[in-house]
C-alpha cells in the first residue's frame, strides 16, 4: 500500500507542531527532499514519509540538517548518518549542559571536570599511582565497577558522583530514566563507607532495594565493604546484624519501623548505628508525594474492638439514606415518636402534659383521666407510633401553635419515588425558628429530609452519641486521659464523614481487595497497591463492611515516624537521585523544608530522542476510548514507511485499564495484550521480558516510576515504544515519569497525552470555569478550521501530484505556496485552549497543595512527632524509675493512655509548648495512678492485665481485687474479668471459694449470651447494608464471625463444664482440682480435624488473649469425707 498525500500532510504538520520546527524550515526541508527525489523509481509519498519518519523518531532539529542557513546537500544521507550515530556525549558537552541549566558553583564545576577528566584518561590501565584523594577514590571505584559489573561507568555517572562528593551539604541530582542511577548510588555509598560513614540507601520499593543490594554485593565485596538489606527481616538478631554492616539498603518504611523497634519497643536492632548519611532513590516521590506518609508498629489495643458495634450501626444508617438528584437526602426510617423525642430532649420547656394533650386533640390518643395523663412520657410517645399521616399533620399543627419556634415542612413520596411537598406548618410570625423537614410514611413512621450532607452527619452524630452514651456515672478525673465515651463524642462525626466517603469510593480506583481485606492504591502517583497500609478513623472498616471482607479493628496509634521526620534525622547529609526533580515551585519547597538542599540536573549520556505528540482533550468518554484505541492500533500496525511499534497505555485507575484491555481485545490478539495494574500479581512476563513489535501493555502508574521496560531492536527501528497517558497527571513529575518509559539510553520513542475532560476532578472543572458560550464559539471555529484544513490538504496533494507529472519552476513554486498555506493553520483553538488550561489549572492546584503541605500538613505531623518524643522521654523515665514487677503492665497501659491522649488532644489549637507541658502533666499523673494500682481513665484493661500478672506471681488476693475493680468500671465487658476472678478464687481455695467462683462463672455464662448478641447485631447490620451481589458460600466476613462464635461457644462450654463440676463439689461438700491451659486448647480438637481453619482460629484467639484471657482452666471434683459430713449436718439443721 502506498502512502497518501493526507498522510504526508499530517507528518509535515507534526514536524511543525511537535518537532518544534519553524514553518519556513519545514518548507525548506520538503523542497530539498523533493529536489533529491527526482529520477527515483519508487513512490514519492512513501519515500518522503520514510525520511520524515527518520526526522521524527530521531528527533532531528533544524540545526542537525542545515549548514549556513540552508538544508545540506544529500540530506537523506545526513539523516541516515544521524540515525545510526550512537556516540556518547563528551565531557565538555556534559559540563556545558550542566552549567547552562543549573546555578552550580563554577569552582565546583571546574573541580568536577578536573577529577573526571583525570580519572577517565586512566581507566584503560590497571593502576594510577599518580592520582590522589578524590581522584584516587573515583579510580578505585570505577575499576571495582568494571571488574564486578563488566562495564565502565559513563562520564555522566562519574560527573554525578563528583557533584555528590563535592557537595558541602545535602544535594539532589536529577538523572534521566535509564541512565544508571543504581551505579551512581552504589559508588557514592561505597565512597561514604570508605571515609568511615555508615550510609543508608532508601529505595522506592522492597523489590528494588533487594535487587540492588544483590546486584551490587560483589562490587562492595571487592572494596571490602559489608552490605545488607533490611526489608526482608523481622527477627531482632538478623536486624542487628544487618545494621552492623557498612551499607544498608531498604525502604523508608523499613528504616522508620526499625528505629521505632529500637526506640519504642526497646529492641536492640540498631543501637550503634547513627543517622550519618542517607542516599534516596526516587527522592522526589518520597519527599514530596509521600512526605506525609507515616509508619507505625501495630499494637493491640483492646478498647478499639468495642467500637465495631458503633461503626456497624453508622454503616447501616448511612446505607439507609436515599439520595435524590435534586439534592435532598432522606434520613433513615424512624418512628414519629423518635423525632419528637429528640426535639423534647433538646428543649426542656416542652412538658409531658402538653404532649399528651396534643396527642388527644389530634385524635391519636383517646381522652384519658387525669391519672392517665400523668403516665410516663416514653409510654405516651410509643402510642404515637401507629398514627396516620393525617393524624401526624394534625399533631404537628397543634405542636407549632404551642411552640412557635418550630417550622415543619412536610413531604410525601410519589409512586415514582420522587418527593411531593405536602404542607408547611409555620407559626404566624417569628423571626427565629428551627426548620425541620419530614417525609411522612404513615403507621407512625417518617424520615427526616436533609438538604446537605453536613446536616445528615450532625443529626446522625447526635443520635449515635445518645444511643451509646455510658450509663455509668462519669467520674471527673484530674488527668486528661480520655475514656470510651470521650472517644465516641470526639470522633463520631469523623466516623460518619468517613462512612459517607466509603460509599463514594470505588473498587479498582482508590482501593482493591487483597488477601482477606482491603488495600489502598496509590493511583495518583505510583499505582502501587499498598498492602501494608490501612486508612484510619474508621474508613478502613467501612470499606471492609462494604465488601464483607474480614473486619479489622480501628488502630490506636501509639508510635509513628513520618518520611519527613525520618529524613530530618540525617540533618544536612541527605543525598538523592531521581529522574524528575519537578518544577521550581517544588524545588523551592524542598529547599525550605530541608535547610537549603541543593539540586542539579545531569544531562543524558546520549542525545534523548523523545518525540512528544500534541496532546488531546476529548469531552466524552466513549469518544475518548475510541480515540485512544485508534491511536494505539495505528502505532502497533505496520505502514509503508515503518514496521509495527509497541505501545504502553497508562491509565489513571485499574478499572479504566481493564476497560481498555477489554475494548482492545476485540481486535487485538490476546497474546499481544498485557495488563500491568497490580504489584501483587506476577508481572514478570512484562518486566523481565523484551517487548516485541505489536505488543500493547495496558497499565496504571505502576508502569511509570521505577519500571525498566526492555524494548526489542525491531521496535526501536520502527520508532521505539509509544507511550500514551490517558489522564491529567497529578503533577509534571508524574507526567515526566510516564514519558520516561520510552526513548531511553539514546533509543527513539514517542509519547502523547489523550485525556477525557469528564474525568477531570471537580476542583479542576471548577477552576477551569468553562464558559459555555466561549466553548461553543471555539467548537464552531474548530469545525470551520477543520473544513478549511481538509480543503488545503486536498489542494496540497493535488499540487504535489501535478508537480510530479510536470516538473517546472512554476509547479515547484505552486507546491511551496500550497505547503506554506497548509502550515499556516496548524492548530485548533478549543483543543489547544483545553489542554493548556487543564495543565495550567493542574499546576495552580499543585502550588496550592504544596503551600498547604508546607504551611499546614508538615507542621501538623512534626507537632505530633515532637509530642511523641516527649512521650518517649517519659517512657524512658518509667523504665529507669520503676522497680515494680508489673513494669510491662504499666508500660502497655501507658501506651494506651498516650494513644488516647494523642487522638483527642493533638488537633487542639494550642502552642506546641503548651501541649508538651499538658502531656507531661497528664502522663505523669497517669503513671502515678498506675503505680498505685489505679486505672488513669475509665478504661479498665489495666486492671485485667494487672490481675493476670499478680495471679501469675501467686499474689491471688491482690489479683482478685484487680478483677473486681475491672468489673466495677463496667466498660470492658464482664466475661473475662469474671472468668479470671473465678480462676484466681479457685486457686486461692479459701473459705467459700466454690460459692464465689460458681457465682462468677454463672454471670460469665450469661454475659457470653449478651456478647453473642452484640456480635450478631454487628453481622446483621453489615449484611443488611450490603449492595454486593450474593454469591454461593460464605463471605470472608461471615466466615470470620463463624470463627468468633465458635470460640465464644467453646468458652461457654468450658464455663458450663466448670459450673457443673463446682455444683457437684458443692453438693457433696467436696473440693475441685484445677488444671490451667493455654487458650489454644479451646480449639485444638478443631485444628487437628480441620487445619484449614488454623490461621483464622489463631487470629481470633490472639485477639481474645489481648483482651486478657491468658489462661483457660478445667476442673475435677475431689471427694472429701469431712466436707460431706459437714454438708449433711448443715442440711439437718
Amino acid at each position: 500500500m502506498e502512502a497518501s498525500g493526507k498522510l504526508l500532510s499530517s507528518r509535515l504538520i507534526s514536524l511543525l507542531r511537535n518537532g518544534k520546527w519553524e514553518k519556513e524550515d519545514v518548507v525548506k526541508l520538503f523542497n530539498t527532499l523533493m529536489e533529491q527525489f527526482n529520477g527515483r523509481n519508487e513512490d514519492f509519498y512513501t519515500w518522503m514519509m520514510k525520511n520524515l519518519h527518520q526526522v521524527e523518531i530521531h528527533k532531528m532539529s533544524v540545526s542537525d540538517l542545515t549548514s549556513n542557513g540552508k538544508i545540506v546537500d544529500h540530506v537523506e544521507e545526513k539523516m541516515n548518518k544521524i540515525a545510526k550515530n550512537t556516540d556518547k556525549k563528551t565531557l565538555d558537552e556534559i559540563m556545558k549542559e550542566i552549567c547552562e541549566q543549573s546555578d552550580t558553583d563554577k569552582q565546583t564545576m571546574a573541580e568536577v571536570k578536573d577529577i573526571v577528566s583525570s580519572v577517565s584518561e586512566c581507566l584503560s590501565v590497571s593502576t594510577a599511582p599518580h592520582l590522589h584523594e578524590k581522584k584516587k577514590s573515583l579510580f578505585r571505584l570505577c575499576k571495582a565497577v568494571e571488574k564486578t559489573m563488566k562495564y565502565k561507568p559513563r562520564l555522566t555517572q562519574m560527573v554525578s558522583w563528583c557533584i555528590l562528593v563535592l557537595s558541602k551539604s545535602s544535594r539532589l541530582v536529577q538523572v534521566g530514566t535509564g541512565e544508571g542511577k543504581s551505579c551512581i548510588v552504589a559508588m557514592f555509598a561505597a565512597y561514604q563507607a570508605m571515609t568511615g560513614k555508615t550510609p543508608d540507601i532508601i529505595s522506592s520499593s522492597p523489590v528494588l532495594a533487594e535487587r540492588d543490594a544483590k546486584e551490587w554485593s560483589a562490587f562492595y565485596k571487592e572494596l571490602k565493604i559489608t552490605v545488607d538489606v533490611n526489608t526482608n527481616k523481622s527477627e531482632e538478631k538478623k536486624l542487628k546484624k544487618c545494621y552492623e554492616c557498612h551499607v544498608v539498603y531498604g525502604t523508608s518504611d523499613s528504616f522508620a519501623a526499625d528505629w521505632l523497634r529500637q526506640r519504642f519497643l526497646r529492641q536492640d536492632v540498631r543501637s550503634k548505628r547513627e543517622f550519618q548519611c542517607v542516599i534516596v532513590d526516587e527522592v522526589d516521590s518520597l519527599m514530596l508525594d509521600k512526605g506525609l506518609e507515616v509508619v507505625y508498629l501495630s499494637t493491640e489495643i483492646p478498647l478499639m474492638e468495642s467500637l465495631n458495634g458503633i461503626l456497624a450501626k453508622i454503616w447501616f444508617e448511612i446505607n439507609q439514606l436515599k439520595h435524590f438528584e435534586t439534592g435532598e437526602i432522606l434520613g433513615p426510617i424512624q418512628l414519629f415518636s423518635q423525632v419528637l423525642s429528640e426535639i423534647i430532649t433538646k428543649n426542656k420547656n416542652i412538658d409531658q402534659h402538653s404532649i399528651v394533650q396534643m396527642a388527644v386533640d389530634s385524635g391519636i390518643m383517646p381522652v384519658r383521666s387525669s391519672m392517665q395523663m400523668q403516665e410516663n412520657l416514653e409510654n405516651v410517645l410509643k402510642q404515637l407510633d401507629n398514627s396516620s399521616v393525617v393524624q401526624m399533620v394534625a399533631f404537628l399543627t397543634i405542636f407549632v401553635g404551642k411552640f412557635p419556634q418550630y417550622f415543619f415542612k412536610l413531604y410525601q413520596e410519589r409512586p415514582d419515588g420522587t418527593l411531593r411537598s405536602l404542607n408547611e406548618i409555620s407559626p404566624a410570625c417569628t423571626s427565629e425558628r428551627q426548620e425541620i423537614s419530614v417525609l411522612l410514611l404513615g403507621n407512625g413512621k417518617c424520615r427526616v429530609v436533609h438538604f446537605e450532607e453536613d446536616s445528615v452527619i450532625m443529626s446522625m452524630g447526635q443520635t449515635i452519641q445518645i444511643a451509646f452514651q455510658s450509663e455509668s456515672i462519669k467520674i471527673k478525673m484530674e488527668s486528661h486521659i480520655p475514656g470510651l465515651e470521650d472517644l465516641i463524642n470526639g470522633k463520631v462525626q469523623t466516623w460518619i464523614e468517613n462512612a459517607f466517603l466509603a460509599t463514594k469510593m470505588t473498587l479498582g480506583h482508590e482501593y482493591v481487595l487483597h488477601g482477606v481485606g482491603v488495600a489502598p492504591v496509590d493511583y495518583k502517583c505510583t499505582g502501587v497497591v499498598q498492602n501494608d497500609m490501612k486508612w484510619g478513623e474508621g474508613l478502613q472498616q467501612f470499606l471492609e463492611m462494604k465488601h464483607q471482607t474480614k473486619l479489622s479493628n480501628m488502630t490506636l496509634i501509639t508510635n509513628f515516624m513520618s518520611n519527613v521526620g525520618l529524613f530530618k534525622k540525617y540533618t544536612n547529609q541527605i543525598y538523592g537521585v531521581t529522574g524528575t526533580l519537578g518544577d521550581q515551585t517544588e524545588l523551592d519547597m524542598l529547599k525550605k523544608l530541608y535547610n537549603g538542599i541543593e539540586t542539579c540536573k545531569i544531562p543524558s549520556f546520549r542525545r534523548r530522542k523523545l518525540y512528544e505528540l500534541e496532546g488531546l482533550v476529548i469531552p466524552e468518554e466513549d469518544e475518548w476510548i475510541r480515540t485512544v484505541c485508534n491511536v494505539v492500533k495505528y502505532q502497533v500496525s505496520s505502514t509503508v514507511y515503518r514496521g509495527p511499534r509497541a505501545a504502553l497505555v497508562i491509565c489513571e485507575t485499574i478499572n479504566r485499564a481493564v476497560n481498555f484491555y477489554r475494548t482492545l481485545s476485540v481486535t487485538i490478539s490476546l497474546d499481544k495484550l498485557k495488563l500491568y495494574v497490580n504489584n501483587n500479581m506476577n508481572n514478570s512476563t512484562i518486566t523481565d521480558s523484551t517487548i516485541q513489535a505489536g505488543d500493547i501493555i495496558i497499565a496504571t502508574n505502576l508502569a511509570g516510576r521505577g519500571t525498566d521496560l526492555k524494548v526489542s531492536e525491531t521496535v526501536n527501528e520502527a520508532g521505539g515504544l509509544f507511550v500514551v497517558q490517558t489522564f491529567l497527571p497529578l503533577n509534571v513529575r508524574v507526567e515526566e515519569q510516564a514519558f520516561g518509559r520510552t526513548a531511553r539510553q539514546g533509543n527513539p520513542g514517542s509519547a502523547q497525552l489523550i485525556m477525557c475532560s469528564s474525568h477531570f476532578s471537580d476542583l479542576v472543572k471548577l477552576v477551569m470555569g468553562e464558559n459555555p458560550s466561549l466553548t461553543s464559539l471555539l467548537s464552531h471555529l474548530d469545525s470551520l478550521i477543520q473544513k478549511l484544513h481538509s480543503l488545503k490538504e486536498t489542494l496540497f496533494e493535488e499540487t504535489v501530484n501535478y508537480y510530479l507529472e510536470n516538473h517546472s519552476s512554476q509547479t515547484h513554486d505552486a507546491v511551496t505556496s500550497a505547503l506554506t498555506d497548509l502550515l499556516t493553520i496548524n492548530s485548533f483553538p478549543s483543543q489547544e485552549c483545553s489542554l493548556e488550561k487543564a495543565k495550567d489549572v493542574r499546576n495552580i492546584l499543585v502550588n496550592i497543595r504544596l503551600s498547604g503541605f508546607l504551611a499546614q500538613d508538615i507542621p501538623k505531623i512534626l507537632k505530633k512527632e515532637e509530642l511523641f518524643f516527649v512521650y518517649l522521654d517519659l517512657l524512658d523515665n518509667a523504665y529507669e524509675d520503676d522497680k515494680d514487677d508489673q513494669l510491662d503492665v504499666i508500660v502497655s497501659s501507658l501506651h494506651e493512655c498516650w494513644g488516647l491522649w494523642l487522638l483527642m488532644h493533638s488537633s487542639e489549637e494550642k502552642t506546641i509548648e503548651m501541649l508538651k507541658e499538658q502531656l507531661k502533666v497528664d502522663l505523669l499523673s497517669a503513671k502515678q495512678k498506675l503505680m498505685s494500682k489505679q486505672s488513669p481513665s475509665s478504661m479498665v484493661y489495666y486492671y485485667i492485665r494487672s490481675g493476670n500478672k499478680l495471679r501469675e506471681k501467686g499474689r491471688l488476693t491482690e489479683s482478685i481485687e484487680m478483677y473486681t475493680k475491672a468489673l466495677e468500671g463496667g466498660a470492658s465487658g464482664e466475661i473475662i474479668p469474671l472468668y479470671n476472678r473465678a480462676l484466681a478464687t479457685i486457686k486461692k481455695k479459701d473459705t467459700g471459694y466454690i460459692t464465689r467462683a460458681l457465682a462468677d462463672l454463672e454471670k460469665a455464662d450469661k454475659a457470653i449470651v449478651s456478647y453473642k448478641s452484640y456480635l450478631a447485631h454487628i453481622l446483621i447490620y453489615i449484611q443488611l447494608s450490603s449492595h454486593v451481589p450474593e454469591t454461593e458460600g460464605d463471605t470472608l466476613l461471615s466466615k470470620q464471625f463463624k470463627i468468633k462464635f465458635m470460640i465464644v461457644n467453646l468458652l461457654k462450654m468450658n464455663i458450663q463444664e466448670a459450673v457443673m463440676k463446682l455444683k457437684r463439689a458443692a453438693s457433696i461438700g467436696g473440693n475441685v482440682s484445677l488444671t490451667e491451659k493455654h487458650p489454644l486448647f479451646l480449639v485444638v480438637h478443631i485444628i487437628l480435624s480441620n487445619q484449614i481453619l488454623l490461621g483464622d482460629l489463631e487470629t481470633e484467639l490472639m485477639h481474645i488473649m489481648s483482651l486478657g484471657l491468658e489462661e483457660i482452666f478445667s476442673l475435677d471434683t475431689l471427694f472429701s469425707a469431712s466436707g460431706l459430713v459437714s454438708k449433711i449436718l448443715k442440711l439437718m439443721k
